[in-house]
């Protein structure tokens, strides 16, 4: 599947994944069909394949008895795949995309709010994601309630934006800065105005009411989320004869294809900024989990050494051969969403009313350009805001 994306060749790659969709990775196989089909521009059926997947996230939120006792007993990934946090707010932010490519802009307001209904109750002490991985969702979210014309609720987002990059130690995207400005100055908000222009040294910025010019928001997926593999070292007990098998996950980083693109639209130009960088969330993640993960591979290995011990007082040497297999049977769980890019980039743009041809040129980290992307007819309208995106895997 991912050396068919490389090669630009989705349809190969949606027929690669096609085995995998079912069992305990159903919902692992809905998010990597739903990216695909976006890649094809299937923005319906992108669409379905996430209404799929949510309902699947929701319900594997509670803990199987069962799975937790085999996992504990014999392998990681004999769990049904529950995508981590920063997982499923991607979810919400592509499926918004969906729908507003696909001119349902209701449905995609809809969806903003769904991650703030998300974050509510995985984290109601603080409704923010703990590491600050709901930084890019919520900016999101903000422009999606601006250009819905809902002045409050965007303020909101990209307030809560903003805090979540500041909690990640993240660079905070340049078109945050000027939105904060706008939308405290729009509703009065002094005090915190005063603090915006003092920390953002920004000046001037464009009204929110009466709206002249309208926006247009690139977005751009490059390359692949890393992959995830198993470290895993097998030991015999020189004593006992029993073996024991410690089976780890470890991340292999995907070099991101791109270093920038550069936006050309109306004469008027900006070049991306990482906004989201999914490889770095993907490691915290996992650093995160690590002491848990190691603590269950303990128990694993306590586990199959008792049914072991109980096999060698019944016959000499079986216990040798059941840790074996056990050993052998026991992987480190190596799911993740794939079809992710490694990290995501924006450039915002201001434009008068109008119907324009926008060319993106990409740009790799010595600074030439690699390939050219051209966008018909974008459509800007006063107020509102145009999204048009690009998951560059491979040039």
């Amino acid at each position: 599947m991912n050396a068919a994306l490389i090669d630009h060749d989705p349809a190969a790659a949606l027929a690669a994944l096609k085995p995998l969709s079912g069992g305990r990775d159903k919902a692992l196989y809905l998010l990597d069909k739903a990216m695909i089909l976006r890649m094809q521009r299937n923005y319906a059926g992108s669409i379905q394949a996430f209404e799929r997947a949510k309902p699947l996230l929701h319900y594997l939120e509670a803990t199987s008895v069962t799975e937790t006792v085999a996992a504990l007993t014999l392998t990681e990934d004999l769990r049904t795949y529950t995508p981590p946090l920063y997982e499923r707010l991607l979810l919400h932010v592509y499926q918004s995309l969906n729908y507003l490519q696909s001119g349902d802009a209701q449905a995609a307001l809809v969806e903003a709010r769904q991650i703030d209904v998300l974050l509510r109750r995985l984290s109601p002490a603080t409704d923010a994601a703990p590491d600050g991985s709901d930084a890019f969702a919520r900016y999101v979210a903000g422009m999606i309630f601006e250009d819905a014309g809902d002045w409050n609720d965007a303020m909101i987002a990209y307030r809560k934006a903003y805090q979540a990059y500041t909690a990640a130690d993240r660079p905070l995207p340049p078109g945050l800065a000027i939105s904060l400005c706008r939308f405290a100055d729009y509703l009065g908000l002094d005090t915190e105005l005063s603090d915006y222009r003092q920390r953002f040294g920004i000046q001037q910025w464009p009204p929110v009411a009466p709206a002249v010019d309208g926006q247009v928001v690139f977005v751009l997926g490059d390359g692949l989320a890393p992959a995830k593999v198993a470290i895993t070292q097998l030991v015999q007990d020189p004593h006992s004869g029993h073996f024991f098998n410690i089976s780890l996950p470890a991340l292999r980083p995907r070099a991101p294809v791109l270093d920038a693109a550069t936006v050309d639209i109306g004469g008027v130009t900006a070049t991306t900024a990482v906004v989201e960088d999914i490889a770095r969330r993907a490691q915290t993640e996992l650093d995160d989990n690590r002491g848990a993960l190691v603590a269950a591979e303990i128990a694993r290995n306590v586990a199959r050494n008792a049914i072991a011990n109980k096999a060698d007082d019944k016959q000499q040497g079986l216990g040798a051969l059941i840790s074996l297999i056990g050993a052998a049977v026991d992987h480190a769980d190596t799911r993740i969403w794939n079809t992710l890019p490694d990290n995501i980039q924006m450039a915002r743009l201001r434009l008068p009313p109008g119907h324009y041809d926008m060319t993106v040129s990409l740009r790799d980290a010595f600074g030439n350009t690699v390939g050219t992307k051209e966008f018909d007819d974008v459509i800007v309208k006063p107020g509102r805001v145009t999204f048009a995106t690009w998951h560059a895997t491979g040039y």
